[in-house]
């Protein structure tokens, strides 16, 4: 597998954080090369220009070396901080000052237990205090990385997506014949069984008399030959290259339903408040799927009979048939999911008051 998702998450909050108050960033990442493809492509670069000193994960050695620890680190997704910084950072604070904040940033669920977990904090035997802070969909928990959401969204058609991104995508010149325009976008695992889920969307197009075009991003895997089995149905499929993460964003907030996986993608298509379908991460003790329950229902709270039972069977890759004719209150209901999630607040926001509230007690 490779590693968009937890770059992703990264970087998202690194550039949330640079534009809030008066905060210089560090960014440490074991593989440059992924994160330079979701950030224009040189996050270096980009970094820079936004604030963030962007450096490669072996640089933790040296600036613990250095004694130039941060005031506020923070560990994400139990990446292990090296000993020579971990001994920095201890250093620091025996020498009279309250040391560094150090933050354990975990991966996201909806299972109950996070919201007492979350900062709760955790002793190490090295007389330094780890917190965990864990992301979530409640008022315990530490709410989702808004970003520039609001702001790339409002925007045109960006660049990277402008050649690909025509009049019949926009709902123009249809003809006669066709009574609208769907847009799906597709970003999942590799074993997702995209091709059957693909011929049951064909097959529904066909029987309303709608046209579909399918974003395929970074390379999916969708075979040559299933498109070329299509090609006489009322589907495009439509290859785009590898985009930034706002452009990305931007391709959410336009399609009618979006299939996403992991946990960045996973966030960004709630923000857009559009249906989509999760390519949950497989674990091997299958405890994704107790993962994948918790979360719907969370997400399906309060929605119609008929919507929890088809949209959770979505969510497990059942016919199009089965759920296609609840897009209309699906959309309904994951616009109110979005504004639900507006009102719990931000997790860059969230994360700033909790450093807050430890500077006051410290």
């Amino acid at each position: 597998m490779d590693n968009y998702g937890d770059a992703g998450v990264c970087w998202r909050l690194a550039r949330s954080l640079s534009k809030r108050d008066d905060i210089r960033i560090r960014l440490f990442c074991d593989d440059l090369k992924v994160l330079d493809k979701i950030a224009h492509g040189d996050a270096v670069k980009t970094g820079a220009a936004l604030g963030i000193e962007v450096l490669p994960w072996t640089s933790l050695d040296v600036v613990g070396a250095s004694n130039l620890v941060a005031d506020v680190v923070i560990e994400a997704f139990a990446c292990k901080i090296p000993e020579t910084y971990i001994d920095a950072m201890r250093l620091k604070s025996s020498k009279g000052s309250s040391g560094p904040l150090w933050i354990n940033l975990e991966y996201l669920t909806a299972e109950s237990w996070a919201d007492e977990m979350h900062l709760m904090p955790s002793p190490q035997n090295n007389d330094l205090n780890k917190y965990f802070y864990f992301p979530g969909f409640t008022e315990k928990t530490g709410g989702l990385t808004l970003g520039d959401w609001d702001e790339v969204t409002a925007q045109t058609v960006p660049p990277s997506l402008a050649p690909f991104w025509d009049e019949r995508s926009d709902g123009g010149h249809l003809g006669d014949s066709y009574l609208g325009v769907r847009r799906i976008s597709i970003f999942n695992y590799s074993h997702a069984p995209l091709e059957k889920c693909l011929r049951g969307l064909a097959d529904m197009a066909k029987s309303n008399g709608e046209l579909i075009d399918i974003y395929v991003c970074a390379n999916q895997n969708i075979s040559a030959q299933l498109i070329q089995s299509l090609e006489d149905l009322p589907l495009r499929f439509i290859q785009l290259p590898f985009i930034p993460q706002e452009d990305y964003d931007w391709l959410l907030s336009r399609c009618d339903l979006n299939f996403v996986r992991g946990e960045d993608s996973f966030v960004r298509a709630q923000w857009a408040g559009k249906p989509f379908i999760w390519d949950i991460y497989p674990q091997s003790d299958r405890a994704h799927e107790i993962k994948l329950d918790a979360f719907l229902d969370l997400y399906f709270e309060g929605a119609s009979s008929s919507l929890i039972k088809q949209g959770k069977s979505a969510m497990k890759w059942a016919e199009p048939h089965e759920w296609w004719g609840l897009m209309e209150e699906w959309t309904a209901h994951s616009e109110k999911w979005s504004d639900k999630l507006r009102a719990l607040g931000q997790l860059e926001v969230k994360i700033l008051d909790f450093v807050k509230s430890q500077e006051i007690s410290r």
